[in-house]
């Protein structure tokens, strides 16, 4: 099943300062999000709250919550988990990717399984999907009733059918007698196509996480998640990109992942491969990644009220160094996320 793309995302009305950018907001918004009818009129805040306090936001009332704000394989100094991220609005709870150990950090949160109905994956790299697994494997040995739908990139649906194939076995130890009501539905998406889960206007579009690579038919998405009053753009993993500007003109919030190329960890992971493939690395987390640099730039071009960092590829010694170059380009609120913060 394929969701039918919607038209491409309208360009921004102009580049340039976030000064010069604020009175357009709305004009930018209306253009990236035909016809959704909506309006910006969130608080621009990074403070974040407890992801506990969930069950007590207002309708549409839209949070994302930073589950796992590791960078994947760069350690994260032992206190990240893996990336996955929990968005909440109107009652709907949709975990965006789902890096290893998604449900413990679920738990952790005090998040009931059962009421997260929508899995959106950016790309299908294991530190983004390693937690799948569990997640759909918990949800069959829980007997948690309803359908789990996850949506994704082309590859999502083979990935989903591959982990069912997989999970054969634990379905001949824990037969259920009403084994169909607990289904899993997978919908390969695309650049342009827009999803709409309960009061959640969800639009992807295409980055350049795989700039550098042959295979033409992976697709890494960034997403535009939308309610009347507030929008919320997750960039995943992704290089600079200006369809990803273009997707955020004007957000309520963007979250960002930010990697240090030269950081130490970064540095240490590269030395264990050959001269070769270091090289073709290093180009890897410099082009297809954004550093602080980047960040900043798409941060002020597409004149965001506030900024969230998450998938966070640079050491604690060195997050310091990364807020000030952001902050040469960008001069709005800016956060970088720990795991379980909510925005």
């Amino acid at each position: 099943m394929r969701e039918q793309p919607a038209g491409p995302i309208g360009p921004r009305s102009a580049l340039g300062r976030r000064a010069m950018l604020a009175g357009a907001v709305s004009t930018t918004l209306a253009a990236v999000a035909t016809s959704t009818g909506c309006s910006s009129t969130a608080a621009a805040t990074t403070q974040p709250t407890s992801a506990t306090s969930a069950s007590k936001r207002r309708k549409y009332a839209m949070t994302w919550a930073t589950l796992g704000t590791q960078a994947g394989p760069v350690s994260g100094g032992g206190h990240r988990a893996q990336p996955a991220n929990l968005l909440h609005g109107s009652g709907q709870a949709l975990l965006v990717d789902a890096g290893d150990g998604a449900v413990d950090q679920l738990a952790k949160a005090g998040v009931d399984l059962g009421t997260v109905g929508t899995v959106i994956l950016s790309h299908l790299h294991i530190d983004h999907t390693g937690g799948l697994w569990g997640l759909i494997g918990r949800r069959y040995q829980a007997q948690i009733p309803g359908e789990l739908v996850v949506y994704g990139p082309p590859g999502t649906q083979d990935t989903v059918a591959g982990i069912l194939a997989g999970q054969g076995p634990l379905h001949s130890i824990v037969q259920s007698p009403t084994a169909q009501a607990f289904g899993v539905r997978a919908v390969d998406i695309e650049d342009g196509s827009v999803v709409t889960v309960g009061d959640v206007r969800v639009t992807a579009a295409q980055n350049s996480h795989y700039k550098l690579e042959s295979d033409t038919h992976s697709q890494s998405l960034s997403y535009r998640f939308e309610t009347p009053d507030r929008a919320i753009v997750y960039t995943g993993d992704t290089g600079p990109s200006a369809n990803v500007e273009k997707l955020a003109a004007g957000a309520d919030l963007l979250v960002s992942e930010i990697t240090d190329p030269n950081d130490p960890s970064v540095t240490a992971l590269l030395a264990q491969f050959p001269e070769d493939v270091r090289q073709r690395l290093l180009l890897h987390f410099t082009e297809e990644h954004l550093t602080a640099e980047n960040v900043g730039l798409l941060a002020e071009q597409a004149a965001v009220k506030a900024l969230t960092l998450t998938h966070i590829g640079v050491s604690d010694s060195r997050i310091g160094k990364a807020r000030a170059a952001i902050a040469k380009n960008y001069d709005g609120p800016m956060k970088f996320a720990a795991d379980l913060d909510t925005f």
